[in-house]
């Protein structure tokens, strides 16, 4: 779910400033294994499983034909830095006192959910989009034509470690390299699902930019918006 916020963030430009120094482009196709090696040098310090990072980064280059410039993989690393600080599952404070939508709120949290326990008490402890996203999918579930009726109005739009729109990875799905686990919507909670979706809604598409703030701009906006927001400036201009 995004919040209000700038293109990238300081922790992000420092994982920018991190590559400034190396070579924006690489002539040839590079083995996997030292692609994966770079990707580790260049995450953040504190980052936890870097190896594991490494490679479902790698895997979403490799799966998509998205070659792994140095530029396209800072780009990739500087957003997940500011969307969730590697976090397969970030917290979001105050999450249990979000907007429900109201047709499901009349007695419904008080009744008891898979786990035993009742949605409203899942519901304050929650403390993630993916726990939250659970329980409305649990909740769903339970109930006659819940999925007919209500799948829409899950309140979680945005998920993973890249806060990727679960809309934009349903609708990119086609060619997801992995088993699905259950949905799309739970695929984008894990970090290789998070990172895929991410790095397709980041990377995806062709662009003529000449800096990636434009890629920023558009991960925030939607593709094409910086080329679009161009074309009007020189139109009211002209």
């Amino acid at each position: 779910m995004h919040t209000p916020r700038l293109f990238v963030s300081l922790a992000a430009l420092l994982v920018l400033a991190g590559c400034a120094g190396q070579r924006s482009e690489e002539p040839a196709p590079r083995p996997p294994a030292e692609v994966k090696a770079q990707i580790v040098r260049l995450l953040p310090a504190k980052t936890v499983d870097r190896q594991g990072w490494a490679t479902d980064i790698y895997a979403a280059f490799a799966a998509q034909g998205i070659s792994p410039t140095t530029q396209n993989l800072c780009s990739v690393l500087a957003v997940t830095e500011h969307e969730s600080t590697f976090q397969v599952d970030p917290p979001v404070p105050g999450l249990g006192k979000m907007h429900i939508p109201s047709l499901l709120v009349s007695g419904a949290l008080q009744v008891r959910s898979p786990n035993g326990k009742t949605y409203s008490e899942r519901l304050s402890a929650a403390r993630s989009e993916k726990e939250l996203s659970a329980i409305f999918d649990d909740f769903i579930g339970s109930v006659p034509m819940g999925r007919t009726l209500f799948s829409g109005f899950n309140p979680v739009h945005t998920g993973g470690p890249m806060q990727v729109s679960i809309e934009f990875a349903e609708q990119h799905a086609k060619d997801y390299p992995y088993p699905v686990d259950g949905t799309i919507r739970r695929e984008v909670f894990s970090r290789r699902g998070g990172m895929y979706f991410g790095i397709a809604h980041l990377l995806g598409y062709p662009v003529s930019y000449r800096e990636p703030l434009y890629r920023f701009a558009d991960f925030n906006a939607g593709w094409y918006a910086s080329r679009n927001a161009a074309f009007q400036n020189a139109v009211s201009r002209a």
